[in-house]
């Protein structure tokens, strides 16, 4: 009985030490693979910023108002872009010159409405490194 009272502990503490010694393997493991990860020249910027917020538990500095305005940009650019498409097919449907035009002026500009919130990141992106 008393053998079974010192050996308890002893036995507890060298289980809880090896649980401890194996996470702090694991996270070390976790770490490394993520330093590798932010040297390779492939990964893009949304990648990037998960694997810093992963690394550091820092998320990058944000704008409040700008997110909601550029996510609206890019619905009605969405919306524009394929209403321009539509006309534009419709108009060579009924050999109508102007409807095609005006698809393809439409198209045009829900293409751009598109990739502007796109090409501000990336230029926000670049400005901070520099």
């Amino acid at each position: 009985m008393e053998l079974a009272a010192i050996l308890s502990p002893i036995v507890l503490f060298l289980l809880v030490k090896m649980g401890l010694e194996h996470r702090a393997s694991a996270r070390a493991d976790h770490v490394r693979l993520l330093e590798e990860a932010l040297k390779s020249p492939t990964v893009d910027r949304a990648t990037l910023e998960s694997l810093t917020y992963q690394l550091t538990g820092h998320r990058p500095p944000y704008k409040p108002g700008t997110s909601r305005f550029m996510a609206f940009l890019l619905a009605i650019g969405w919306l524009g872009l394929f209403t321009g498409l539509g006309l534009w097919l419709a108009g060579e449907m009924t050999r109508c010159n102007d409807l095609s035009i005006a698809g393809m002026i439409t198209s045009i500009v829900g293409f751009g409405l598109v990739t502007y919130p796109f090409a501000l990141r990336e230029l926000e992106a670049r400005r901070q490194t520099q």
